[in-house]
């Protein structure tokens, strides 16, 4: 009988260690894991910014005002004087 209860007291120490063991390992996959969320979150949170600033752009480069500069300026392009109709 006092070999059972030794038995029994060992076993529950090395699971308790194993245990103890196994909550340390956890915590730091967690810790590791948590920076690992901050960089993703970080990495996201630039390329939203830059997205945004990219929408801005496109706005910008799309408008009526730039458009119509760039026609003159570049391509030459004018109003016409007169609109004539052309029949095919």
């Amino acid at each position: 009988m006092r070999w059972f209860s030794l038995l029994a007291l060992v076993t529950l120490l090395l699971g308790t260690a194993a245990s103890g063991i196994q909550v340390v390992y956890q915590t730091q996959e967690v810790r590791r894991l948590h920076v690992e969320l901050q960089s993703v979150q970080r990495a996201q949170d630039e390329l939203l910014s830059e997205y945004t600033r990219l929408l801005l752009e496109r706005g910008t480069l799309a408008s009526y005002q730039n458009v119509e500069r760039l026609a003159v300026q570049e391509l030459s392009m004018m109003f016409p004087e007169s609109v004539e109709r052309v029949e095919p």
